[in-house]
């Protein structure tokens, strides 16, 4: 019977054939990656090998691409109803956001807004949903500034981060229209003045808001 400790023990593999071994099971896994991963996963096909075995297609739906243009809040109107739908003595009652009682007092304001060479300021109301108002300004000084009409939810958690909605943008030298709340928060415009010498805004807003007020000033 053979003695335990002259039993042959395998040599310990050598450094050399660990360092061949990672490097063989790295480029496996790269080659994996490149062929399949990127492809199946992201739509990256650097070898065309992942649109022959279809797997691109998936990397597109599992992918789509992000549009970040700001959110336009739309609606629409009601529709025409159909003679046969039409009841004279039960008509469609239209609330919010097109009809709709205000606890606020109306409020009527002007506000003439100066704005130095290389200057941008903000202005707005603060109003609660379904809040509305009628809005007209002018250059009365100057000939064209950069407007951006806007609001956003004033930091409301529930929102994401930074969010707001663009109503108008233009370079327009006056604007006017009319405004309904589509949430709480601030609602109002950005102005920058892009000609090379003070320009003076005229705006006039009137409805039911709480305030209006200049929350930012700055030089370009």
């Amino acid at each position: 019977m053979a003695d335990p400790d002259d039993t042959l023990t395998p040599p310990a593999p050598s450094r050399r054939m660990l360092l061949k071994s990672a490097i063989l099971t790295f480029l496996l896994a790269l080659v994996v990656t490149v062929l399949f991963v990127l492809p199946a996963e992201y739509g990256v096909d650097p070898t065309g090998a992942g649109q022959a075995l279809g797997l691109t297609a998936m990397g597109r739906a599992a992918a789509p691409e992000i549009d970040a243009t700001p959110t336009i809040v739309s609606g629409s109107f009601p529709p025409i109803p159909a003679e046969e739908d039409f009841d004279y003595y039960e008509p469609e009652v239209l609330a919010d956001p097109f009809s709709r009682s205000h606890a606020a007092p109306f409020r009527s304001d002007t506000i003439v807004i100066d704005i130095d060479e290389f200057e941008h300021v903000e202005y707005k109301a603060f109003m609660k949903q379904g809040d509305a108002f009628v809005y007209s300004w002018r250059l009365t000084k100057g000939n064209t500034v950069y407007t951006d009409f806007h609001a956003d939810p004033d930091g409301n958690p529930a929102y994401p981060e930074r969010y707001y909605v663009r109503y108008a943008e233009s370079e327009d030298p006056k604007a006017s229209g009319s405004l309904v709340a589509p949430f709480d928060g601030h609602h109002g415009w950005y102005w920058m003045n892009i000609e090379e010498q003070p320009v003076q805004i005229t705006l006039e807003v009137r409805g039911f808001y709480e305030g209006i007020e200049e929350l930012m000033r700055a030089y370009q």
